[in-house]
């Protein structure tokens, strides 16, 4: 059977060009007789439109080369899709992060082209997020608090390139403090002031933290990290320093839940940090969509 794929690339993602990334692509697409698009985006929101307005049923496959913002625009355009047939996705490393393609094992290029070609396919769960009457979709992460307020100041100091997260962090490590917040899981009640809060669906976050260790993003839970204001400063930078290995979760100072839905509801609304953007707002409601969208893995 002759495939037709769709190719959405972002081409002002990440660090590096992707292009060689891509020819390999198509030249394995030109040799197996698959043919293929390629949209080049050229503004936010420009994937998410494209996948939400149009009847994509005649694409065997949508790969998607770019970083976790771009993955969150095809994901959200996909749900939003009104048609009856929504084809396939596939991810290629083109971000800085790459949170996703860690959960993957596909953060190589090599390996990700690999997974393109061998063909398999699995099951992502999708969370849902409902606030102010709106709707939005999150494949990733939705975090409140410390975690929102970094993201945010290190947007600020883009200049800094890749520094930026670290002296974001650093920063906030030193003056944060916590927030009160109601928050529910499954309907069991928390009511304190918490430094963060982090609602999972995959075992990653950023640049290879390992903030949801037992995540599985077909499991049809997600997993909720809490960690209260009352922890000291030095156990704070400690714990920073054991996300990246997962250890962090045996901490005493942290709360570590399953659930399929979240209520969020902070004494003063604020944004949120969905899949690494600044966006959302508060009170929020969140569930699981158990295995809603088929991959390539």
């Amino acid at each position: 059977m002759i495939k037709n794929v769709l190719v959405i690339y972002n081409p002002t993602s990440g660090i590096k060009s992707n292009k060689g990334m891509l020819h390999k692509l198509f030249n394995y697409y030109s040799l197996n007789k698959i043919t293929y698009e390629l949209i080049e985006t050229k503004h936010k929101n420009h994937a998410q439109d494209f996948c939400k307005n149009n009847d994509l049923s005649h694409y065997h496959d949508i790969i998607v080369c770019g970083g976790d913002g771009t993955f969150n625009e095809v994901v959200n355009g996909l749900m939003m899709n009104k048609f009856n047939q929504i084809p396939r996705l596939g991810f290629l490393p083109g971000g800085t992060g790459n949170s996703f393609m860690h959960d993957l094992g596909s953060v190589d290029k090599t390996k990700a082209l690999d997974k393109i070609f061998q063909d398999k396919s699995d099951f992502l769960d999708i969370i849902k997020l409902t606030y102010n009457n709106k709707t939005t979709y999150s494949f990733n992460v939705v975090g409140w608090g410390l975690v929102t307020d970094i993201l945010i100041l290190a947007e600020k100091m883009r200049f800094l390139k890749g520094l930026r997260y670290n002296i974001a962090s650093l920063f906030y490590l030193l003056i944060g403090k916590g927030k009160k917040i109601r928050f529910s899981i499954d309907n069991q009640v928390f009511k304190d002031d918490y430094l963060f809060i982090l609602i999972c669906n995959t075992i990653h976050t950023g640049k290879g933290m390992k903030a949801a260790p037992k995540a599985k993003f077909n499991d049809g839970f997600l997993d909720v990290i809490s960690v209260k204001s009352s922890i000291s400063l030095y156990q704070l930078i400690k714990l920073f320093s054991q996300i990246f290995s997962g250890q962090h979760i045996y901490s005493k100072y942290v709360e570590y839940h399953i659930a399929k839905k979240i209520e969020l509801e902070p004494a003063n609304n604020e944004i949120l940090n969905i899949d690494g953007d600044a966006k959302g707002f508060t009170p929020v409601n969140l569930e699981v969509l158990n295995n809603q969208l088929r991959i390539i893995n």
